[in-house]
């Protein structure tokens, strides 16, 4: 079909403003329409499933555009729109591109065919804490970390489990014929290992720690709660994260907790199946105060785990008294964690918990401190997921702060294993950031690896140029870099468990640490990597990175992931989808620039070209 149409969401010329926008504000659009048989352009727009909007687009005055204004007259939520055009041949239509990425779209001829664009109008933007988005964070699963004991001992060992005495055991699993673990392995470390390491992590310029799960249960992860108000006898119990929570606050550094708030452990005080704790379990009777927790089919043996494993049965998030367990009184989970003085949760399988259960969740702890952080797990783009048949709103406002980052990561190692084009790269990125609100993008959880994947240098071969690429476009997108631990000293692993290995004290990698160093320092001092406005473009296999706040405060990388050395010239910032920040970076930079592979190049305004 051969009209001359054009609409590119990323520009502000065709809409305005760009991304997300306040339920309550306006957004321009435009179409341009080189075409003097057009009679009639309309921009349909629908929220979610509900019944469409059509708007009547107005010709401009030199008939190139066809211009008009909407708001969103059903409230907060996805909202999805193309546009309906008539000539004197009949009615076609141009919406989204193919793939949905946003930005160019295209022309159909079936409005059924139409791949939709979205718009996010949110309810609220959440406040950013200035601790958390000036701040690097480092993961640590405790048992991997270190042993803080002067003398070596193990802290209160779990009965019928397997404990390495050395450093270099590669973890395992041992399960029986059913594929249940039998006996949990356990390296013996614990909290106050992360006290005796605080210096170490604070040479690095870590300002949050972000602990996978530490209260007591029978596992080496502890995603099987047994008691949600103890700290696990293994790292030391309640004393010893008492002792963390002072050094941390001596050394300002913040703690994040992981919140496991979907299951238990079947070897909880709350379903109690093996008996090993003096409380009546949901297991054990239908009389127990916490029966209605779970899902039962048939009790006591036929019950809902979480993904079919009964060693976690699924807790009712909808359940009043769960919610009040959790966060609803004075002495509930999250208040009495939050006033000890953690600043945050990372909320497990947030897919798993209603919203309301979730918004409660945020609304205790901005009751004790509105200054505090909560963080979800999700895997996918979280503006648009949707979990068991429901839309989710996690980031429309007062429920998540921001999200564990996966797409960011399969996007930097994709581009980086040469499985994607820079032009790719960047399409993603702006996929992300024209459908996050703002503070949303800007408060996500950014990752290279986590106890959940492959390990950063595992991902890319062990090689080392390709780590420091990667680490360098963490540190240069909006939100917050989060290192897992020993993927700065060089730790390999494959998935679960060989991802959580021991740290390797006194056998480093110390080179991927020492450019992590220079990164937390470049971005401290260049507030234009924190909360300036983000540019990527691509050009010459180049991806390219512009972060500014003005004319006189900007970062630009250029980073090469291909195999041969590439050029970037002047005429390769010019491209109207861009903003126009590449005109005036164009002047102050070099004729030429030419990027060696598997390597970058830095400009900042105040230094020129940076060596980190």
């Amino acid at each position: 079909m051969e009209k001359d149409l054009y609409y590119n969401s990323w520009v502000s010329d065709y809409k305005y403003p760009f991304g997300a926008s306040h339920y309550k504000s306006k957004v321009d659009f435009a179409i341009r329409v080189d075409d003097s048989k057009i009679t009639s352009v309309k921009l349909v727009m629908r929220k979610d499933q509900g019944p469409t909007d059509e708007v009547n687009l107005i010709p401009s005055g030199d008939g190139l555009y066809y211009k008009g204004t909407t708001d969103f007259k059903e409230g907060p939520g996805l909202y999805f729109y193309y546009f309906k055009i008539e000539d004197n041949q009949g009615i076609f239509y141009y919406g989204n591109n193919q793939e949905g990425k946003g930005g160019e779209g295209q022309i159909y001829s079936q409005e059924n065919q139409v791949k939709d664009y979205q718009l996010t109008a949110f309810r609220q933007e959440d406040p950013i804490p200035t601790w958390y988005q000036e701040g690097v964070v480092y993961q640590i699963f405790v048992d991997r970390f270190d042993n803080g004991n002067e003398d070596g001992r193990i802290d209160s060992p779990k009965p019928n489990s397997v404990i390495y005495t050395h450093n270099t055991p590669v973890p395992h699993y041992v399960k029986n014929e059913e594929g249940a673990v039998v006996h949990w392995d356990f390296y013996g470390r614990n909290l106050r290992g992360v006290i005796k390491r605080l210096p170490y992590l604070k040479e690095m310029g870590i300002s949050i720690l972000y602990l996978n799960p530490i209260f007591e249960a029978h596992s080496n992860h502890k995603y099987d709660t047994g008691d949600y108000f103890k700290i696990d006898p293994m790292f030391g119990g309640d004393e010893a994260f008492e002792e963390l929570l002072q050094a941390c606050q001596e050394s300002d550094i913040k703690i994040i907790l992981d919140g496991v708030f979907n299951h238990t452990g079947a070897d909880s005080k709350y379903f109690n199946k093996f008996g090993q704790y003096d409380s009546l379990g949901a297991y054990q009777s239908k009389k127990s105060p916490y029966y209605d927790w779970y899902f039962f089919n048939d009790h006591p043996d036929d019950y809902e785990g979480w993904w079919g494993d009964l060693n976690l049965p699924r807790i009712n998030s909808k359940n009043k008294e769960v919610q009040e367990f959790f966060y609803g009184q004075q002495e509930s989970v999250v208040p009495y964690w939050m006033r000890k003085g953690i600043a945050g949760w990372r909320i497990d399988v947030a897919d798993e918990l209603t919203d309301p259960f979730l918004q409660g969740l945020r609304q205790s702890m901005d009751q004790i401190n509105p200054d505090t952080l909560l963080i979800g797990e999700v895997w996918e783009d979280a503006s648009n997921k949707i979990s068991y048949d429901h839309r989710r709103e996690y980031i429309h406002g007062g429920i998540l702060h921001g999200v564990m980052n996966y797409p960011l990561r399969e996007n930097i190692l994709d581009l980086l294993n040469e499985e994607i084009t820079s032009q790719e790269s960047v399409t993603r990125l702006f996929q992300l950031k024209e459908n996050y609100p703002r503070s949303a993008f800007y408060n996500n959880f950014n990752l290279l690896g986590s106890h959940d994947t492959v390990r950063v240098m595992t991902a890319l071969d062990r090689q080392i140029e390709k780590v420091q690429l990667a680490y360098l476009f963490l540190f240069l997108t909006p939100g917050v870099p989060v290192i897992y631990y020993g993927d700065e000293a060089g730790l390999e692993g494959e998935e679960d468990p060989d991802n959580r290995r021991p740290f390797p004290w006194e056998r480093e990698d110390k080179e991927i640490r020492h450019f992590i160093i220079n990164l937390v320092e470049f971005r401290k001092k260049h507030p234009e990597c924190i909360r300036g406005e983000f540019v990527p473009f691509s050009a010459n296999q180049i991806a390219g990175i512009i972060r500014y706040i003005d004319d006189e405060t900007w970062t630009v990388a250029l980073i090469n992931t291909g195999s041969e050395s590439a050029k970037l010239s002047h005429d390769d910032l010019f491209d109207p989808s861009h903003f126009g920040i590449q005109a005036y970076l164009a002047e102050r930079m070099i004729e030429e620039i030419s990027v060696e592979a598997n390597s970058f190049k830095v400009f900042t305004s105040r230094e020129g070209e940076s060596y980190l």
